[in-house]
């Protein structure tokens, strides 16, 4: 049992300055508390100007607060501990989760576990709309998501199940083994309908060059299906879509059918189809992101980015710096990391070795993935500092700066030669686990005004006429650069990569997240641009307006249909279509720290991104695509 209930509630206000929370401890256990300190972890964060009542703020750091009980306080049995703020540093509650996620009451030299309960605001008279979708039946009764280019299909015939023709070539019948087994771990519950032997429909394996790179073919005639691909990509498609259409039809046999005549001609519409996943904020497990990977696979998507570092902890073992995952992949009560997010009363780990890594790599592989490590730097690297002290400047002014989410100089510093020795040993070691051709080196939030106070950069700047935090990042950004391209790789950013004068283009991919119009502005610098702009393809943004929907809102509320219905090329001039490499899905997990809640903010959003990747834009049909969604897998 917990001895210790938060309670806390929002007074409604417009404004930030006028934001309250008023906070409740209930003291259940059967002594009287005194001379405790509460520690909690929300995302809204009070001002550094904020009024205090009933408590002293005793420390700070991002979204971790830690409050005093007054001297002379004691609350007995049964009691409460009422205290509050006035004035916050960054946005108005707008959902449940806005209040804090996890406490920890620090008594005697022990962190005790704190029971949190929702946030709750003035005047609550409904909870308002949660995330729905339309519940109609699918027009047609073939299942395929992304929806093909072309289908054209003529009749119907039973269930079946598939398996090679007699005279299948070996790779081949490998190809099918493959799928199958994608499929047995996605639907573990369901009759795999994928054979290697007996089965009443045969598929005949035709390899043409008149087909391009990953596109494919169906032809159906009777109990024998053609299959056309020109590379294994297109082949391992062609096979996931006989498996869905046939899965679909096992699955709910009232709404789909397998086609006995027809042809299905497919293609991506974007050859760059990717999901990205933040393990930094809550860590997932191995088998975790295998999972994921199935479920993008299984939605023909081609790019995973796995967001491997950032303040909240650093995820990956490197063998020259055990001190990054001995140190900076934990954090809680007696770490050097305060404890953030979720699980804050007990310490909270998690990296991943080298041999899981290859492991998931090769799995990717397998599946048609390519894994794009991103390490965050220059900013974000509060859990590199906190690891390794030695990089930052002993001279500069301890909070000069503060990121957006609130950590003070957590930027790594280009002032420092250790800097650019400690880049190269860990991008050494990176490149040696992904075969991937981008490293992706982050770039995103330094804030403007960081490192003018470090004297190291100061004499850096001197030395090389900068001006300016984004100018002394570019030319941070240029020697990361030249570094990859010694390792024989590419640099891979957000699009702040572009500021300050930028890198070269050659070779260069940027993630363009803030806002959707910088998709035109970056191609037309010469950068490769991949859309994902928070306000329609990040999954941790809230699906409905409701106060109750779980997730962020700084992007505005992104429904499913929102998402799905944006068009990446959109902004984009009829000449100028063609130049997007891809679009990209990112899972940020401030908010998804459980699998349920996973469930709920990533499906089916994820799979609107990869049919945007992959269904041409006269082809989308959101009422289509919700009938058929809904069964597709989830994590």
């Amino acid at each position: 049992m917990c001895h210790f209930r938060l309670e806390t509630r929002f007074n409604a206000a417009a404004t930030r300055e006028d934001t309250g929370l008023e906070m409740t401890l209930h003291n259940l256990s059967d002594r009287p508390l005194a001379g405790a300190r509460l520690g909690f972890s929300a995302q809204t964060r009070i001002a550094d100007d904020a009024v205090l009542r009933g408590a002293d703020l005793s420390l700070r750091t991002a979204s971790y607060h830690e409050f005093a009980m007054p001297e002379g306080m004691s609350v007995p049995p049964g009691g409460i501990w009422h205290f509050g703020f006035t004035g916050v540093a960054l946005h108005i509650p707008k959902h449940r989760c806005d209040g804090p996620k996890s406490a920890v009451l620090h008594l005697n030299g022990q962190a005790l576990p704190v029971s949190v309960g929702d946030l709750a605001r003035d005047g609550e008279t409904g909870t308002g709309a949660r995330k729905t979708l339309p519940d109609a039946p699918p027009d047609l009764p073939l299942f395929l998501q992304p929806w093909p280019a072309e289908a054209a299909i003529a009749a119907w015939g039973p269930t079946t199940h598939l398996a090679p023709a007699d005279d299948t070539d070996p790779d081949d019948r490998a190809a099918l083994a493959n799928v199958a087994a994608l499929h047995g771990r996605l639907f573990p519950d369901h009759t795999n309908p994928l054979r290697l032997d007996t089965a009443a429909t045969r598929i005949r394996f035709t390899r043409t060059d008149r087909i391009e790179p990953e596109a494919f073919s169906l032809d159906f005639d009777g109990a024998e299906v053609t299959l056309g691909f020109a590379d294994t990509a297109g082949r391992l498609h062609g096979l996931i879509a006989l498996a869905q259409i046939a899965h679909a039809a096992f699955a709910a046999p009232d709404l789909f059918r397998f086609p006995v005549a027809g042809h299905i001609a497919d293609a991506p519409r974007f050859g760059y189809r990717a999901a990205h996943l933040d393990v930094s904020r809550h860590f997932w497990t191995v088998d975790q992101v295998r999972r994921l990977l199935d479920c993008m696979a299984w939605a023909r998507m081609n790019r995973f980015q796995w967001h491997l570092t950032d303040d909240e902890g650093w995820r990956i073992e490197i063998d020259a710096y055990p001190e990054l995952t001995d140190i900076g992949a934990v954090r809680g009560p007696g770490c050097a990391l305060v404890g953030q997010l979720g699980h804050i009363d007990r310490p909270y780990a998690g990296h991943y070795t080298k041999d899981q890594i290859r492991a998931v790599v090769a799995h990717a592989a397998g599946l048609g993935i390519e894994v794009i490590p991103e390490i965050d730097i220059p900013g974000h690297a509060t859990a590199v500092l906190a690891a390794l002290p030695h990089l930052a400047d002993p001279d500069e002014p301890a909070d000069s700066y503060r990121s957006v989410q609130g950590f003070p100089n957590n930027a790594l510093n280009p002032g420092i030669p250790e800097t650019y020795k400690f880049i190269e040993t860990v991008m050494a070691e990176v490149a040696d686990l992904f075969p991937a051709r981008w490293i992706h080196v982050g770039a995103d939030e330094v804030p403007d005004g960081a490192w003018l106070r470090s004297p190291r950069v100061q004499v850096l700047m001197q030395r090389e006429g900068l001006q300016g935090t984004a100018q002394i990042q570019s030319h941070f950004l240029r020697r990361v650069q030249r570094i990859l391209r010694g390792l024989g790789r590419e640099l891979a950013g957000w699009d702040e990569v572009a500021h300050g004068g930028g890198v070269d283009q050659s070779g260069t991919l940027l993630i363009a997240w803030q806002k959707p119009e910088l998709v035109r502005g970056l191609t037309e610098l010469g950068y490769q641009v991949v859309a994902s702009p928070g306000q329609a393809y990040y999954l941790d943004m809230v699906q409905a307006d409701g106060w109750e929907e779980p997730g962020a809102s700084w992007a505005g509320t992104v429904t499913p249909e929102r998402c799905y219905a944006f068009d990446p090329e959109g902004g984009l001039a009829e000449a100028e279509r063609g130049a997007l490499a891809g679009v990209q899905a990112c899972i940020w997990c401030e908010h998804i720290l459980t699998p349920e809640v996973f469930n709920h903010m990533v499906f089916p959003r994820l799979y609107a991104v990869a049919e945007a990747g992959w269904t041409p834009q006269p082809a989308r049909d959101w009422q289509r695509f919700a009938a058929l969604t809904r069964y597709m897998p989830q994590l």
